[in-house]
């Protein structure tokens, strides 16, 4: 009789190739929850300035002050948009399977953290630092307020949403091409991405109603992307559970 043949060793991944990230159902629980918060932060934000938008002003904030306390809220639900939208990127690629050796997902997520960081400084600015130059003397505190093209936080805003914008165009490319939900997610951050690139390009180019429409615009995409995040995250709870 023939020799039987030997048994097929399991295959292994080839050196150097990384191994896709194991994706667990607290994976899906977490992008479903992150992707909540995001939608509540966004809401609150669009709540209070719906409600009490925010004044163009001529060179003083003093018809600020009988409005503050809803100005406040207002920045506290945006100061808690770029954690929570940094963190529900960093889960869909885990649970899309881009590994972390991915030099598009390095360079992405580091310029994540820049946008992060600008943005939180500029958003929490608005119920710190604002409140105290109001006290103090309101006319420079126009130099801090955000809603005025010619500040310093807007400057900034500008900055971080073009970091923001070079990291989502990174990113998304590493999402387009895997399953539908995904890709849509993809195609949504390049969007973004080109949005926020163009505010900053717009604002250089003295265009501040054009660069005001773009950044706008380019925030706007957070909403379908947290819808579909949760809607990732039911999927993803699905598919990895026993039985599923």
């Amino acid at each position: 009789m023939p020799a039987a043949d030997p048994p097929v060793a399991p295959a292994q991944p080839a050196a150097g190739l990384a191994r896709p990230p194991e994706v667990t159902a607290r994976h899906g629980t977490a992008l479903a929850a992150t992707s909540v918060a995001l939608l509540a932060a966004l809401g609150l934000m669009g709540l209070v300035f719906s409600s009490s938008p925010p004044p163009r002003l001529d060179g003083h904030l003093d018809v600020l002050l009988d409005g503050f306390v809803r100005y406040r809220w207002g920045f506290v639900g945006a100061a808690l948009i770029a954690p929570t939208f940094v963190a529900l990127l960093l889960l869909l690629l885990h649970v899309a399977g881009v590994p972390t050796s991915s030099a598009r997902r390095s360079v992405g997520t580091t310029l994540l953290g820049g946008y992060a960081a600008i943005a939180t400084l500029v958003y929490t600015s608005q119920f710190t630092i604002l409140p105290r130059l109001l006290a103090r003397d309101p006319e420079l505190a126009t130099w801090w307020y955000l809603h005025d093209v010619d500040s310093i936080p807007y400057a900034l805003d500008l900055a971080g949403y073009a970091l923001l914008g070079i990291a989502a165009i990174l990113l998304a490319s590493t999402l387009i091409g895997r399953a539908r939900r995904l890709t849509a997610i993809g195609w949504l951050l390049i969007v973004m991405g080109v949005l926020s690139l163009a505010a900053l390009g717009l604002h250089g180019a003295g265009a501040d109603t054009a660069a005001s429409i773009a950044t706008a615009s380019s925030g706007a995409c957070t909403l379908p992307i947290a819808v579909l995040g949760i809607l990732e995250g039911r999927a993803v709870r699905r598919r990895v559970a026993p039985g599923g």
